[in-house]
């Protein structure tokens, strides 16, 4: 019969040639397949587990033939293991893996300097188990212990008294517990969430950055902005034959006109600087005739200019924004808007 060493190296030896661990042991996998299954007790003593429990190949095989399940064989010279070729490897396919899933927990709040030899022991009253596996990340080349682990038990009963225990405490800590399967689901809404969250700064950035590269670019000629009313109501004059009669009145480029067929008033904005202060000088009593209209002019000053100029700057940013993104938060590439951010977009356009 083992004593308490022997069952400890016992324990070990099989957990590495194991369901769990050989499938995914690439290393020890290889050297099963380089001698017919065959592994060396001096290739197994250089994992840190089993050199811990001893170093004297001689013990362990000893050790190994007290096994009772059959898992191992040991060679006829004692420097040789292997899984007993009877009992094939299960291959780790979805299947095998959803299988594994249902009896896997997930448990949280050991402490990050913990040695999994002392986990285990704890795990004994809570078992069977087929594996602790210590959940860890890499910091300058080394693993920290993230102070959880998964644990496969032996069938989902066990794994199921386990994880829905009223309370499990390790050292005074009491264990967070959860299935495998509801951790990473929620693990999946939080990256889900973050994503989300990150997308929506990310958006907010963009629109912010536009919105402020909009409001520097956007810059108005002082003293160039007039302002017209005496249009009588049922009147009908347009932008183009308001821009028609000022060019007859001077070299004026191309004004932009805000004023809508109906309205009874609106500004016009000259493109240079005290071109507004120019132009009102070559009219008589400010006023200009234009069809059936005569439109009394004054030039914008002071805060009514300002107040204008913000207005106005504050309406072609919402046009461009509306242009660059669409309802969905993506830049447009192209294609049809409304009619009327088409025609406004147009005239801002061309007065820029």
């Amino acid at each position: 019969m083992a004593d308490d060493l022997e069952q400890k190296i016992i324990k070990q030896v099989e957990y590495y040639f194991g369901d769990i661990n050989l499938p995914r042991d690439k290393f020890l996998k290889a050297k099963t397949e380089e001698d017919d299954g065959w592994v060396t007790l001096e290739v197994l003593l250089s994992f840190k587990r089993l050199a811990s429990l001893s170093e004297d190949p001689e013990v362990i095989a000893n050790a190994l033939k007290k096994s009772e399940n059959g898992l191992l064989e040991i060679s006829e010279d004692n420097k040789k293991v292997r899984r007993n070729p009877e009992k094939t490897v299960p291959e780790m396919n979805e299947t095998r893996k959803r299988e594994l899933s249902k009896r896997t927990a997930y448990a949280k709040g050991f402490p990050s300097d913990e040695e999994l030899p002392e986990i285990l022991n704890f795990l004994e009253s809570h078992g069977p188990i087929e594996s602790c596996i210590k959940r860890s990340y890499k910091k300058d080349d080394e693993y920290i212990f993230k102070g959880s682990c998964f644990i496969i038990f032996k069938d989902v009963e066990t794994c199921k008294k386990f994880v829905e225990a009223e309370e499990i405490k390790y050292k005074d800590v009491n264990l967070i517990r959860k299935w495998q399967e509801d951790y990473y689901k929620e693990k999946r809404a939080e990256i889900e969430e973050t994503k989300k969250s990150n997308k929506e700064k990310k958006l907010a950035k963009q629109q912010e950055q536009e919105d402020e590269k909009s409001k520097k670019t956007i810059e108005f000629p002082k003293g160039a902005t007039l302002f017209f009313s005496g249009i009588q109501e049922g009147t009908t004059i347009t932008r183009e034959q308001i821009k028609d009669k000022l060019r007859e009145i001077a070299d004026i480029g191309n004004p932009f006109i805000d004023f809508n067929r109906g309205d009874v008033q609106g500004y016009v904005r000259l493109p240079k600087e005290n071109d507004a202060v120019e132009l009102i000088k070559k009219l008589e009593d400010n006023e200009l005739e234009v069809g059936e209209a005569k439109l009394k002019l004054k030039v914008l000053e002071g805060e009514e200019e300002e107040e204008h100029m913000k207005k106005s700057a504050e309406a072609i940013t919402q046009i461009r924004k509306s242009h660059k993104f669409n309802k969905f938060g993506k830049k447009r590439k192209g294609g049809n808007f409304g009619s009327n951010n088409r025609k406004k977009a147009k005239v801002e356009k061309s007065d820029d």
